[in-house]
């Protein structure tokens, strides 16, 4: 029959008892540590910031087609204080025009990168947004009016329509991207957040009727 523990087994544990309940409690402190880790991973992995081209249409105007699109992202706390702070976001635009074909690889008919530049201009306390490739610009009282404005895109010449083949089908494809396009030394510090600054949609693709 085993011995029942004295109070002296109870009250003045051996070494080895004392080394074995220190490993415990580290190893459920551990498990404790990786248990927050993994749940904070699967939170951010559940909220990733989103830029994708929502819609986009073309319509003749004048001898061209003129592209509509609308773009959906949202910028993180650290970008738009940056913004603030006077970093440029510059938004890129990729357009291709292609004329498919039955026996042979589809055709390259035009394609175009379109740039556009929102900043914050301190002297007038306004944020500009500009057209880097028309030179064409328009100012805005806060930052979510220029972020909308950028949002949308009207009325952007893509095609010639001398360059439409009647009868044939088309694809046209468009795809955006965001990012930081000067870094100043003074603001170093953000590059805490370069990872949401450089963000690029995947492809919007459709056959419109030309």
């Amino acid at each position: 029959m085993a011995a029942s523990p004295t109070w002296r087994d109870v009250l003045c544990p051996s070494p080895l008892d004392a080394i074995v309940r220190c490993a415990l409690a580290w190893l459920a402190a551990g498990f404790a540590a990786l248990g927050c880790l993994l749940g904070a991973a699967a939170s951010a992995a559940e909220t990733p910031v989103r830029f994708e081209v929502r819609s986009a249409y073309v319509e003749p105007a004048d001898r061209v087609y003129e592209l509509n699109a609308t773009l959906n992202f949202d910028l993180p706390e650290g970008a738009r204080a940056a913004i603030r702070e006077g970093v440029p976001l510059t938004l890129h635009l990729e357009i291709v025009v292609k004329r498919q074909r039955s026996y042979w690889l589809d055709e390259t008919v035009a394609t175009l990168d379109q740039s556009y530049e929102l900043a914050y201009r301190a002297l007038s306390e306004r944020y500009l947004v500009r057209n880097l490739n028309s030179g064409e610009q328009a100012s805005y009282a806060t930052l979510d009016a220029a972020l909308d404005a950028l949002r949308v895109i009207s009325r952007l010449p893509i095609l010639d329509q001398a360059l439409v083949s009647p009868n044939r089908r088309h694809e046209i494809s468009v795809r955006g991207s965001l990012d930081v396009r000067t870094m100043p030394d003074a603001l170093r510090f953000v590059l805490f957040w370069s990872d949401d600054w450089r963000q690029r949609s995947e492809w919007y693709t459709w056959s419109p009727q030309l």
